[in-house]
């Protein structure tokens, strides 16, 4: 099934066959009604065909005997000639009051059905073929004159009853027949109808859903052209004159296909619509639907944005105003118009000052907490002309700044506390060290047969170097990080300092056999900071580059002007999985080798951040997977 919903000429054929059922079902419906309408199910086939033939030569009748009367009551052969009775099943006789036969085309020829009409005129006069009253007759007489009607037993000529003895005959034969064929048609109209349904969309080799160029057009537009297209043929159905019975059933034909396959795509081009999902998008009515909810969004949106940044004085000179308004309008519906706007007037006297007096409280409030939300713990509330809460609620926000004020002083405090503690104990600590390390290196000169003990001797040596590393570190994280280090800033050019940085890490970059590209411009780029600080933080991250970049890999440091700001990018694929976000390794001890397998102190990356932001650059740490990328910027001057 879901191939064949794929394949074109399936869907062709299965349109083609839909609108041959669609037309079976619907003839076979009428014809179902049309034949109950007409008894064919409970008469005989010759009363049928008596009720249709005395319609006929009722009309018949009187046609040959208003004709006679008006045009060839004086010229019988030329009458005889417009009746002839080889090219009808119609014959006729017309007689006088008197029972003559003034004119007959029935010679006792054997006939299925007669009928007699009789007419009764005034007398009257014929003049130039138009009927007067005779004023010279009898008063009050009648003229009568009879129709006889006979159809032949036979039919020989192809009229309207050899036509309707045809179809009335088909009629009684097929009266149950179309019964079960209106049925099957029906059935087969719903299965290709939901095939179809199915099919929409469908394309050879492609499981999605295909919208063709009709299923883009807005829904509402495509059925509102489907109903001008339905209503225009029903218009020519309907007006249409000069045409016959044959060719009408044509047209119905033409037309009636046009409108099934017309109904047949509109509900294709609906299931493809929703099988794609929200089919009421593509509408004009959503559309536009859409964009007056945008719209008022959009003003109310600005209306609410401009009412909360008007100060509060305005808004509550507003919302008197309109306040005001409202009961003016309320007093005009009162008769005593003057008594009560003396009222208004006193309490508008009295409310306005109230009003404005806790606006003006209010906007201190306002202002004040600005304030010391901004950092500004220094600012105090007046609160001298507040009153009841408004004046507790003033005097609560100073509480808060001077507490605010006092952790922040304790925090600093704290701080310095600890960057003395951190200098005092390294101070205290290096003054042995230095004794062990001046004492390792006259050890390492004398001459030592014992192997084992110079090996001793190196250990201690390494790592006497290595916490005389880390104690210079701390003291310089602790500084970095509280501001404690002067900074001496002057016209810098950058490129140079990073060429010799990089320069001196060229020995140690080939020990661990990494491929360091550094790309600069051509010019110059100067920048405004301290010499010694940057080449500490540049020295921190090639440092890093050496330790933690895996083997046999390249290194990229790029230098490049973007928007007036000077940025060194320094990339390289870490030896370590990198299982830690980029804000938890620029935190203090904290390294990308959670393994602690190299050396270092996790002090280099916080220490070069510390070092950037003293001299009002920033330093960004991005990770991706195990690659390692540091944006330093600097403004260009």
């Amino acid at each position: 099934m879901n191939k064949l919903t794929h394949n074109l000429p399936a869907k062709v054929t299965a349109i083609f066959l839909f609108v041959i059922t669609v037309f079976g079902s619907l003839f076979g419906a009428a014809g179902i009604y049309l034949l109950a309408e007409f008894d064919f199910y409970l008469m005989p086939v010759s009363e049928i065909k008596k009720e249709v033939f005395e319609d006929l030569t009722d009309s018949d009748a009187y046609t040959v005997f208003n004709r006679y009367l008006t045009e060839y009551r004086y010229n019988l052969k030329e009458y005889q000639k417009t009746f002839p009775d080889n090219n009808t099943n119609f014959l006729f006789e017309l007689k006088d009051s008197e029972g003559n036969i003034i004119l007959s085309t029935y010679s006792n020829q054997e006939y299925q059905f007669s009928r007699t009409y009789t007419y009764e005129i005034n007398p009257f006069n014929l003049n130039d073929g138009n009927l007067y009253p005779d004023t010279s007759g009898t008063p009050g007489g009648k003229i009568q004159y009879t129709v006889n009607c006979y159809i032949k037993k036979t039919m020989t000529a192809s009229d309207r009853y050899s036509m309707a003895e045809y179809w009335i005959n088909f009629a009684y034969k097929m009266r149950y027949a179309i019964i079960p064929i209106t049925i099957i048609s029906i059935i087969a109209a719903i299965v290709l109808f939901i095939f179809l349904m199915c099919g929409a969309g469908r394309r050879k080799g492609i499981d999605t859903i295909v919208p063709s160029a009709i299923d883009k057009i807005p829904f509402d537009i495509f059925f509102c052209l489907l109903l001008a297209t339905a209503a225009t043929e029903y218009g020519i159905l309907v007006h249409i004159d000069n045409i016959s019975a044959v060719g009408i059933i044509y047209l119905v034909l033409i037309l009636g296909t046009i409108n099934i396959l017309l109904a047949l795509l509109a509900c294709m081009t609906f299931a493809v619509r929703c099988k794609l999902g929200g089919w009421w998008r593509n509408t004009i009515i959503y559309r536009i639907i859409k964009f007056i909810i945008v719209l008022m969004s959009k003003i109310f949106n600005s209306i609410k944005y401009i009412f909360l940044n008007l100060p509060l004085i305005w808004k509550t000179v507003f919302f008197i105003t309109g306040l005001s308004l409202a009961e003016l309008m309320a007093l005009a519906s009162f008769r005593d118009r003057s008594a009560l706007a003396l009222v208004w007037l006193f309490e508008k006297l009295i409310l306005v000052p109230a009003v404005l007096f806790i606006a003006i409280g209010l906007r201190k409030l306002q202002t004040g907490g600005k304030k010391i939300a901004a950092g500004d713990l220094g600012y105090k509330i007046d609160t001298r002309y507040l009153f009841w809460d408004f004046k507790d609620h003033g005097i609560n926000l100073n509480s808060i700044s001077e507490g605010l004020s006092k952790a922040v002083d304790e925090r600093m405090k704290s701080e310095r506390l600890k960057t003395e503690l951190i200098t005092n104990v390294s101070h205290d600590i290096k003054t042995p060290l230095t004794s062990i390390i001046n004492y390792v290196d006259l050890i390492k000169k004398e001459n030592l047969e014992n192997e084992t003990l110079r090996e001793y001797i190196d250990v201690l040596d390494r790592q006497s170097a290595r916490l005389k590393k880390l104690i210079e570190d701390l003291v310089e994280a602790s500084k970095a990080a509280t501001g404690n280090i002067e900074v001496n800033k002057e016209r810098t050019e950058i490129g140079i300092l990073l060429t010799q940085t990089v320069g001196e890490y060229e020995e140690k970059l080939k020990r661990n056999n990494l491929d360091l590209i550094l790309k600069k411009p051509k010019e110059e780029i100067y920048i405004m900071a301290d010499g010694r600080l940057l080449w500490r933080v540049f020295d921190n991250l090639m440092n890093n580059i050496c330790k933690y970049s895996q083997p046999s890999t390249r290194a990229y440091i790029n230098l490049d002007i973007e928007n007036k700001h000077a940025v060194i990018t320094f990339r390289n694929i870490s030896s370590f999985p990198l299982n830690i976000s980029s804000d938890e390794l620029l935190e203090r001890f904290v390294r990308g080798d959670s393994s602690r397998n190299t050396e270092g102190s996790g002090l280099g990356l916080s220490i070069a951040k510390s070092l950037t932001e003293l001299q009002q650059g920033t330093l960004d740490l991005y990770v991706d997977g195990d690659l390692f990328k540091v944006v330093v910027k600097f403004d260009i001057i």
